[in-house]
């Protein structure tokens, strides 16, 4: 067991079910590196909308799936519908997610800066970071992120 995850568990050790939540992340990541970054499909935005669905939940996120292709047609959409933080918040309400106001492990947020909307992410707690799906030059890939939680709300 890493110290990263005895970390993990002092932090959150009254959580219920936090070890098999913790399980699941981990599967959940690995997955998730083996999946492409197909925009409208299986980008950053919606990843969070997958860990809801791998948590029992149905697809919060249908109505956008598809809606678009490049990051250009993603960032337009998001605007149009009020900004990533009120699309997630809309998602998050549709399946009943409840809004938390202290990250918990496996919960969802938007990270970032309130006003610069072209500097804010969807992001999953990990215990002690916030974790983004970042499209590097080559593949996606999982980074820890240190950012403000816009909303955040619990798995």
């Amino acid at each position: 067991m890493s110290i990263g995850v005895v970390k993990t568990i002092r932090r959150h050790h009254g959580e219920d079910d936090l070890v098999e939540r913790m399980a699941r992340f981990e599967n959940f990541m690995l997955a998730t590196n083996a999946t492409p970054h197909i925009w409208g499909a299986s980008d950053c935005s919606l990843l969070i909308a997958d860990w809801a669905m791998a948590n029992g939940y149905a697809d919060p996120a249908a109505h956008l799936r598809g809606q678009y292709s490049t990051e250009a047609e993603c960032r337009g959409l998001l605007a149009s519908l009020g900004g990533l933080g009120a699309v997630v918040g809309a998602c998050a309400a549709s399946i009943g997610l409840t809004p938390l106001y202290e990250p918990e492990f496996g919960c969802v947020a938007v990270i970032g800066a309130a006003a610069r909307p072209d500097r804010q992410w969807s992001a999953i707690w990990d215990g002690h970071h916030w974790m983004v799906r970042w499209l590097s030059k080559d593949d996606p890939t999982w980074a820890a992120f240190a950012a403000p939680a816009i909303g955040m709300w619990r798995i």
